[in-house]
């Protein structure tokens, strides 16, 4: 009894997981090497925990995908998670992927049928990305069928070679300095209660979510930064985007409007009778704002302001995007954007920085001058073993 990785066939690039487990035996061909072991320790610890089901192969083919949807919907995205993926998990699945595989048996879906389904949708105008989605969504279900003993294939595996997707870079919108300036004065006039939700948009780069979901408590007065540790999706409330806390320095115009903010709607409770709030940016009856509330205001801001149309997360880009024109760095931008890797911060904002390119070609006419030479100068031999 136990779980062995290994090719069927020798150098064919194919892995498979062999279980032999309560004398049931299933062979599931996984893809690549490193797939394959990550199935099997998700194998063994459904042994371990007594939990793997190996079903028969006509029980196997009896189930829906639609069914397996259900399951796995209810079971680890319920659990595993955040409220804003699978409300986009969902969203995709009823749209998309119900209509055109759900009443199909799982282990009838073939790799071409899902090309093709790729492709179709590309057609109807659903971006690459969603696309992309779509398919990564599909993939995780088999891979988690795969694990139950009730496929042996993932029709969906590698979605990356069905489509290629556009780079995020220079795709961002953002506000100039100069639109951030007339934004900030048009909210100042016409939505005064929301102005400084929109500056803190600007100086700090964080999501809609996370301003909704911002406490009082988690502003530090006296070393001028906020903590950044939830996020409020339509009234669900959860941690940031990464799942980790992060702070995020306040200027010192921004800690002048919030404390005004805050004192304004600490006479309005004394006025009202009502508690003071714990958000920093309450509705009308003291709660949360909503989402899509804010956006509409928003998007009113814009028109007074006389400025183009951009979605609210504009503003973050913004800020990402004024940081770079004063010359910090991506290292620190990532830090206040909290974004889990420097890379996606290159990718999004890189082309941004200023004269980086320019700097770079400049620095070749210099060759040559001097008795400058273009060969690269050789490391000194204590770097050759660093």
């Amino acid at each position: 009894m136990g779980v062995k990785v290994r090719e069927k066939v020798k150098g064919s690039g194919e892995w498979w997981v062999f279980i032999n487990y309560n004398r049931k035996r299933r062979a599931q061909k996984v893809g690549s090497l490193e797939a394959a072991e990550e199935t099997a320790k998700k194998v063994e610890a459904k042994i371990a925990a007594k939990e793997l089901r190996l079903d028969s192969p006509e029980d196997a083919k009896r189930i829906l995908l639609r069914e397996y949807i259900e399951k796995w919907m209810a079971g680890h995205v319920a659990h595993n998670l955040k409220t804003a993926t699978k409300s986009s998990y969902q969203d995709k699945i009823d749209r998309h992927i119900l209509p055109a595989f759900g009443a199909r048996a799982m282990h009838e879906i073939s790799r071409g049928e899902i090309r093709d389904f790729c492709h179709k949708l590309m057609a109807g105008g659903l971006s690459a990305a969603s696309v992309k989605v779509t398919l990564i969504i599909i993939s995780s279900i088999f891979n988690h069928a795969i694990e139950d003993g009730l496929v042996t294939d993932n029709p969906a595996g590698k979605p990356g070679r069905y489509l290629k997707v556009p780079s995020r870079r220079g795709k961002a919108e953002f506000l100039t300095p100069e639109e951030g300036v007339a934004l900030l004065a048009a909210s100042r006039q016409h939505f005064p209660r929301l102005h400084p939700l929109f500056m803190a948009a600007l100086r700090t780069g964080m999501r809609q979510g996370e301003l909704i979901g911002l406490q009082w408590g988690d502003v530090d007065w006296n070393a001028k930064f906020i903590e950044v540790r939830r996020t409020n999706y339509n009234g669900h409330i959860s941690s940031p985007k990464n799942g980790k806390p992060r702070r995020v320095d306040m200027s010192d115009g921004l800690a002048v409007v919030l404390t005004d903010h805050r004192r304004a709607i600490a006479a309005e409770s004394l006025k009202t009778g009502r508690p003071m709030p714990e958000w920093v940016f309450p509705g009308e009856g003291g709660g949360p704002i909503e989402a899509s509330w804010l956006r509409k205001r928003f998007e009113s801001c814009l028109k007074k302001a006389g400025l183009r149309h951009v979605p609210f997360h504009a503003l973050r880009h913004s800020f990402a995007s004024a940081l770079l024109g004063l010359s910090e760095s991506l290292a620190y931008i990532r830090d206040q954007l909290g974004h889990h890797s420097i890379q996606i911060t290159v990718d999004m904002y890189g082309h941004l920085v200023p004269g980086a390119n320019r700097e770079a070609v400049n620095r070749l006419d210099d060759l040559g001058k001097t008795g400058k030479s273009a060969t690269p100068a050789q490391p000194a031999a204590s770097a050759l073993h660093t």
